[in-house]
């Protein structure tokens, strides 16, 4: 049986892809296995340690159902390493294999090429768009999630949303609500949030210059 392949750096967000490794294991019994740059444990933003079972070097499409990212809370580590960007641009041209990314999650996917010309959503600010080309502020839609060609995005919000999605995508059946807990009442504004006005260089360099 094939597996969804879980990319994890330091400091994911272990929360927004519990619920989907949870509906896939007991709904459809396919597994996850956490793949990274290295054999290394990486902690998590909760703190908590997991081992990668595999590498990005040993990573072989045809073993995996998917391919998920979870949100960061500091993109500074992930962005130093190379390899994380490398891997991801190996699936460019690749329209066929599924891809999924929540909350900041997408901004890897985003600086890879990945989302070139195609809609989506994450949880970023708005300020991003100023300062990184690779973000396409004419694609961005403030949902908690949107479905574009083989891709998924979310908000790290919409944790339950983005697993529903990611099954549908994977043509598995089920209801939309299948867990608990759902966005119910939404607003674009929700999904374009500012960064205070002394944070604004800071993450301009870290975007820029890494």
């Amino acid at each position: 049986m094939k597996k969804i392949a879980l990319l994890v750096y330091p400091e994911f967000s272990l929360q927004e892809v519990m619920n989907l490794s949870r509906l896939f294991r007991w709904d459809f019994d396919v597994c996850t296995e956490v793949i990274s740059t290295s054999r290394e444990s990486i902690k998590s933003e909760e703190g908590v340690t997991v081992l990668p079972q595999r590498t990005v070097d040993e990573f072989t499409p045809e073993d995996y159902l998917c391919l998920v990212l979870p949100g960061c809370s500091d993109f500074t580590e992930v962005f130093r390493d190379r390899k994380i960007n490398e891997f991801l641009k190996s699936f460019q041209g690749n329209s066929s294999f599924p891809i999924g990314a929540i909350c900041g999650g997408p901004i890897l996917l985003a600086r890879a090429g990945l989302l070139k010309d195609k809609k989506f959503t994450a949880s970023l600010y708005m300020d991003y768009f100023d300062f990184c080309p690779f973000l396409e502020k004419d694609n961005y839609i403030a949902a908690p999630a949107v479905v574009s060609d083989n891709i998924v995005t979310a908000g790290g919000n919409n944790f339950n949303g983005f697993a529903v999605a990611m099954a549908h995508l994977l043509g598995f059946e089920c209801p939309d609500r299948i867990l608990s807990g759902y966005m119910d009442s939404w607003v674009p504004d929700d999904y374009e949030q500012y960064l205070p006005s002394e944070a604004v260089d800071e993450m301009k360099d870290l975007f820029c210059n890494l």
